[in-house]
């Protein structure tokens, strides 16, 4: 972002036209940022809790009164019940380096807090495409306008993605097919020239029939995958048991439509694959996406520039290893582990020894975000569990705190970024001065750490002494000073146009592996395969609870984030759930009505917004809108499990059954 400074306050902002992905513009969530930053309801001083907890009623105190109330309740707590008492509870708010969780991690050690298993995202992912490919780079987003067949799985760049989906755009105008695999008709399925609808969570089994067609046509790379793979003879055994006919039985594909594509995504190449978050939502997603995650290798798709298989470039992102900087050096003993997908489960359960007794929450909303709504509700309004949140507004999970902390926004901090999509890393200079009274994380957790008596040096660390001792975790191909001149620079892995052409894959033996054999000590098949969803494919649960339920990302915000902003509320509109005619017909709804939606975990309103846009069977319910903009200021995850994957531990948003009804 290039921000325009006049007197001291930013007046205009905007992408960097230098930039080889922003390119001279800005996402519709992040483009009026500047409301953002001047909103006249941003938390601007510290508040402390007058009325009852979740009731919003808070008096202004100063920071004195604020830090000296946190280290006082999180210093008994520690004395009375233990360090693990004391649980940290952030992810990616701000996706700094520095403000991310550097100095907050430090202190937590220091506490001896429990450690937050940080997985809610896309780990489930992560763990299926790492046990194949390695720590590798994947395919370079600029390179993608060479690609001639563009599989876009589980991912809708037009909303999540857009400095991304340009560089599609470019391959198409080229000639490329862009085909995207996804149960509902999203923005970037309305524009595909093929638009495949599986059933949520039979992904595994639609790249097996993908794959089958190519063994069956002849038409996939003996030779690359002899040379280049470990496993080969095992994968093609495994395909034997899946005739494209079973692939789409389970699926819910035409036979003839996932042969159609094996064979074509085998024989346009370059051919490439990239894979979004939202099919690793279910409890089969770490096998599901390492069995993805072979279709172009079988292919031959890494052979060429453009081509291969692109996810989340973990290569790249990991490449300034800064994580040692956090310190868990600092902690007294070992610690336990809590997820942060299961909060409602650590601040309900009885059982827990020590319970969770104070919650610092930074980067996050978990009223909004977490599964099982209500558990997690429940577990913050108990009368001995103390919260502090740092934030910017007061959001759902503000609401519920004893303390809340004014954070600043990205225009106001010192900061280094990795990205989510492409390869560069970003220099976050401050532009303007905090507004109000408001602190950067690391300056809020320093304020901490000096009231609770921490006098190891490392607590004392500015902000820019902190990015200097990231930056100089970065590889030499990486030039930091070239990165604080202009503002980004290009993290340099070797990866080139063909990053895995010959091989070079970050696995012990550098192959592909289409066998993993450590899975297999897991209890997990090492060989790819299905492994189904826990709910979504659960015949008997249909029995009660007939749809899937879905709950992507919107266009116009960021998970919660923007989602208080005039601009983007009204253009996002209110929130809805998508049914398809059949079931409408079957439940005796009407467009325009309002529902229910639930199950045994809980339910919530929305309007009924009857359209073929998804599969029969299946309904969606966009998430990111706050309590107040729901009928009953419940939204989806209020019926989503606390189930975690076995691999990962990860969330299952996506694989939740749920029944509808008129609420009218």
């Amino acid at each position: 972002m290039v921000v325009t400074v006049a007197d001291g306050r930013a007046v205009r902002i905007g992408g960097d036209p230098d930039h080889p992905v922003t390119a001279g513009s800005l996402c519709a969530k992040v483009n009026d940022y500047l409301d953002r930053v001047y909103a006249p309801d941003r938390i601007l001083h510290p508040l402390v809790r007058t009325g009852p907890k979740g009731a919003g009623e808070f008096r202004r105190a100063t920071w004195d009164e604020a830090l000296d109330l946190v280290a006082s309740r999180l210093t008994d707590v520690r004395e009375r019940c233990g360090g693990e008492a004391i649980l940290p509870y952030s992810y990616l708010g701000t996706m700094g380096m520095v403000q991310g969780n550097l100095m907050s991690a430090r202190v937590m050690n220091k506490l001896g807090a429990s450690h937050l298993e940080r997985t809610i995202c896309a780990d489930a992912g992560l763990q299926g495409v790492v046990t194949t490919h390695g720590l590798s780079p994947e395919v370079d987003p600029e390179r993608w306008p060479a690609a001639r067949y563009v599989v876009a799985w589980a991912w809708n760049p037009l909303s999540t993605a857009p400095h991304l989906w340009r560089f599609i755009v470019r391959a198409r105008k080229a000639g490329a097919r862009l085909v995207v695999v996804d149960p509902y008709r999203s923005r970037t399925a309305r524009v595909a020239d093929v638009h495949i609808q599986p059933r949520p969570g039979s992904d595994a089994a639609l790249a097996l029939g993908l794959m089958r067609a190519m063994v069956d046509a002849g038409v996939h790379d003996d030779a690359w995958c002899r040379e280049h793979t470990t496993g080969y003879r095992e994968l093609l055994a495994r395909l034997d048991e899946w005739p494209v006919e079973r692939a789409a039985e389970i699926s819910g594909v035409d036979a003839a439509t996932v042969r159609r594509v094996g064979e074509e995504f085998a024989t346009t190449q370059p051919s490439l694959l990239r894979l979004g978050v939202g099919g690793q939502r279910h409890a089969g997603a770490p096998m599901a996406y390492r069995t993805i995650a072979c279709v172009p290798a079988l292919a031959g798709s890494w052979r060429h520039e453009g081509g291969g298989c692109s996810y989340i470039p973990t290569a790249v992102a990991s490449a300034v290893a800064w994580s040692g900087l956090q310190r868990e050096d600092l902690r007294p003993g070992p610690v336990r582990t809590i997820n942060m997908s299961a909060l409602g489960d650590a601040l309900g359960n009885p059982a827990l020894e020590p319970p969770v007794k104070a919650l610092v929450c930074w980067n996050s909303n978990p009223v909004r975000v977490a599964p099982d709504t209500n558990r997690v509700l429940a577990g913050l309004g108990r009368d001995d569990l103390f919260t502090v949140v740092i934030e910017q507004f007061l959001t759902d999970t503000a609401r519920w705190a004893d303390v809340v902390l004014p954070a600043t926004t990205q225009l106001e901090h010192l900061d280094t970024l990795w990205s989510w999509g492409h390869h560069y890393l970003t220099y976050n200079e401050p532009a303007v001065a905090p507004c109000g009274e408001a602190k950067p994380n690391a300056e809020i957790f320093r304020l901490l750490a000096a009231r609770l008596g921490f006098d190891d040096p490392c607590f004392t660390e500015t902000d820019e002494v902190l990015l200097d001792s990231v930056l100089a975790t970065a590889p030499p191909t990486i030039d930091t000073a070239a990165l604080r001149t202009r503002g980004w620079v290009k993290v340099d892995l070797g990866q080139g146009p063909t990053p895995h052409a010959h091989g070079g894959f970050g696995t012990a033996d550098g192959k592909l592996a289409m066998r993993a054999d450590h899975l297999a000590d897991l209890g997990l098949d090492p060989v790819p395969t299905y492994d189904p969803p826990a709910e979504a494919a659960d015949e008997t649960l249909a029995e009660r609870f007939p749809l899937a339920l879905l709950t992507p990302k919107t266009h116009f915000f960021l998970n919660t984030t923007f989602a208080n902003q005039a601009r983007q509320r009204t253009a996002q509109g209110e929130p809805v759930v998508v049914v398809h005619p059949d079931d409408a017909q079957h439940a005796g709804l009407d467009d325009g009505q309002t529902v229910r939606v639930g199950n045994d975990r809980g339910s919530f309103l929305a309007t009924a917004h009857v359209s073929d846009e998804v599969r029969p069977g299946v309904v969606v319910a966009p998430m990111g809108w706050w309590s107040e903009a729901h009928l009953d200021g419940l939204g989806p995850q209020a019926t989503t499990s606390q189930r975690l994957t076995a691999l990962g531990h990860a969330p299952i948003f996506n694989d939740n059954r749920v029944a509808i009804s008129s609420a009218e």
